[in-house]
């Protein structure tokens, strides 16, 4: 079968895909299924059929038919030299299609299992940052958009979410525009996961928030769109979210680049809420898993979030419970407040010398008035005595 779009008005197909309705997934697909197609040379609708057929035969050989198809799929794929999470994306997207036809593939774990090659002699690694290294991770990003990424993503929310958050559904802003969260204050954020449709209940920490309105207030402070955008103000998505991370990586820590996966910043959160020792039902809540057994049944608050949430942080801060540039923004608060009083004092210091010196002003000239008023006062002391001699000298007859 060609590898063409015109297998996407096969009716299986839009049964398939209306019942997935995740726009996301269903690219996914899109993309993958065609392999499965040239290898099985089938329509998706007669696959359909001729498994409906099958599965009403009691010959075993032909129940299995598709089991099979999907088995040398499998090693068509593993001998391909692929990666081992492609070969098993490639692979889901067939159980998929099968599943939501009502034809369920029946695999037993042997079916499924992907070796690549060399995989049974290769200890696998993966790479899941220290609360050490996100700190140099931090401290790399060159920018607030990165930074504020990097612990949006530290929070515990994956590529795929922290892609579709939009401005309006945060409490960022009041009616006129002014920002609303305080500093050092840690914001409450639930939403429906994009892939599982699973809620989930975190918190967006006081670090994160800091650089997210350093990054809205040099965009303007918008009230509305997609929080984290390119530099040309295009939706970011999940691809330009892990470039921007995998930059970030590399300048940090080159010789690990091939171990990164921006996911491992979720998992990083994982850790810091087992070093919590935070019950697994709200565990499961924070990253959004569905709890299992009985435990599936009743809420979590909000309050029993924000509760447990400072015992989780202290595991997950970069700058000591506090955005280095609220600290510097802090400081240099403080430094204007004490300046401006410096000031106050020195400009009410000057106005008391000024006073002091019009008071000593106005006793100089006090002094020079009562000098000359006792010269004048002399002068006319001298006057009299002099008279009065003139008088006594003067015969009486």
């Amino acid at each position: 079968m060609k590898n063409d779009s015109a297998w996407l008005e096969d009716s299986t197909v839009q049964q398939w895909f209306k019942k997935i309705d995740n726009e996301r997934t269903i690219k996914n697909y899109t993309w993958e299924f065609p392999k499965f197609l040239k290898f099985a040379k089938m329509k998706p609708c007669d696959m359909v059929q001729q498994r409906l057929d099958q599965l009403a035969t009691n010959d075993p050989i032909k129940r299995r038919f598709f089991e099979d198809k999907y088995v040398e799929f499998k090693h068509t794929l593993e001998n391909a030299e692929l990666r081992k999470n492609t070969v098993k994306s490639y692979l889901r997207t067939v159980q998929s299609f099968f599943a939501n036809n009502n034809v369920k593939l029946i695999l037993t774990k042997n079916d499924t299992k992907v070796r690549t090659r060399d995989s049974e002699d290769i200890v696998p690694t993966q790479w899941t940052p220290s609360n050490e290294e996100i700190r140099v991770l931090y401290r790399m990003a060159q920018t607030a958009r990165d930074r504020a990424i990097l612990l949006t993503l530290y929070s515990g929310y994956s590529e795929v979410d922290v892609a579709s958050m939009q401005i309006q559904r945060f409490p960022f802003y009041d009616d006129k525009g002014n920002w609303q969260l305080k500093p050092n204050e840690d914001l409450y954020h639930a939403r429906l996961r994009s892939k599982t449709k699973i809620l989930q209940q975190s918190v967006i920490n006081r670090e994160a928030l800091e650089e997210i309105r350093i990054m809205l207030q040099s965009r303007g402070f918008p009230k509305e769109g997609y929080l984290f955008v390119s530099f040309r103000d295009k939706p970011l998505g999940v691809r330009g979210i892990n470039d921007a991370m995998k930059e970030i990586v590399q300048r940090a820590f080159n010789g690990k680049a091939k171990e990164w996966e921006t996911k491992h910043l979720r998992d990083a959160f994982m850790n810091a809420l087992e070093k919590a020792k935070i019950p697994q039902k709200i565990a499961d809540v924070m990253v959004g898993h569905k709890p299992e057994g009985a435990k599936s049944n009743y809420e979590v608050q909000q309050e029993t979030i924000m509760t447990l949430y400072p015992d989780v942080f202290k595991f997950l801060t970069i700058n000591g419970f506090g955005s280095q540039s609220r600290k510097l923004e802090e400081m240099d608060t403080k430094f204007t407040e004490q300046l401006k009083a410096l000031t106050d004092l020195i400009t009410e210091l000057k106005g008391e010398r000024d006073g002091l010196k019009a008071e000593l002003t106005a006793i100089k000239e006090g002094q020079n008035t009562l000098s000359k008023k006792i010269d004048a006062f002399e002068d006319f002391k001298d006057t009299v005595e002099r008279k009065l001699n003139i008088k006594q000298r003067v015969p009486i007859d």
